[in-house]
């Protein structure tokens, strides 16, 4: 990409991700919130209300975020977007993100209840609650991951395929490893900015003086 691009090229596709980060990530959260509150109005506690959470989570992440993660995954793989495309592997974006965030949302309720005063200090507990637990969670999702980017690549193999069917087709064809591929980098990122978002999240009521 260096050669070919130069720097800019590393950075293709990072406009849509600017500009919907916060805006999915505000959406997740206070739908996982909202899920979980109404759960305990309904009585319903512990695992059940995180798998309510996590289902509400990826819900609301994936009516945002899919036309942003559309326009990225085709700029960066040469591709165009047109406007009755914008909702392209809002299937595959769902099961990613539902299965990824509820994952994560049960790793951090166990790892609080597991050492709580660890996770509960500002800004240490915050990184490694978000950067290990989010990092665990998309090695669970992955497989979705690989598969929501193919449905909405330009490549045309795989369009009107569903992501079951492209999965069990990585899967036949590579193996494992086309299931996780490209999941080091993605581990990576995911640790870094995961744990500074949660770092500065938990950090952040700190400062508040009643």
């Amino acid at each position: 990409v260096l050669k070919a691009d130069g720097a800019a090229g590393l950075y293709r596709g990072i406009l849509p991700i600017v500009m919907s980060t916060g805006l999915q990530k505000s959406a997740l959260f206070s739908a996982n919130a909202g899920a979980r509150r109404a759960c305990a109005e309904w009585g319903v506690t512990g695992l059940p209300a995180l798998l309510v959470g996590g289902l509400a989570a990826g819900t609301a992440r994936a009516v945002v975020e899919t036309p942003f993660e559309l326009a990225k995954v085709r700029y960066q793989t040469g591709g165009g977007v047109q406007l009755a495309e914008l909702y392209t592997g809002a299937g595959a974006t769902w099961a990613r993100g539902t299965l990824m965030l509820t994952s994560f949302f049960v790793m951090c309720d166990y790892s609080e209840k597991a050492a709580p005063e660890l996770m509960s200090r500002p800004l240490l507990g915050g990184f490694l609650k978000g950067g290990v637990c989010a990092t665990l969670a998309w090695a669970v999702a992955w497989p979705l991951e690989v598969a929501k980017n193919n449905v909405q690549g330009a490549e045309a193999q795989f369009k009107g395929r569903s992501t079951l069917a492209i999965v069990r087709q990585l899967a036949a064809s590579d193996g494992l490893r086309g299931l996780y591929r490209g999941f080091l980098p993605g581990a990576l990122r995911s640790f870094v900015a995961n744990g500074a978002g949660m770092a500065v999240f938990q950090f952040t009521p700190s400062l508040r003086k009643d």
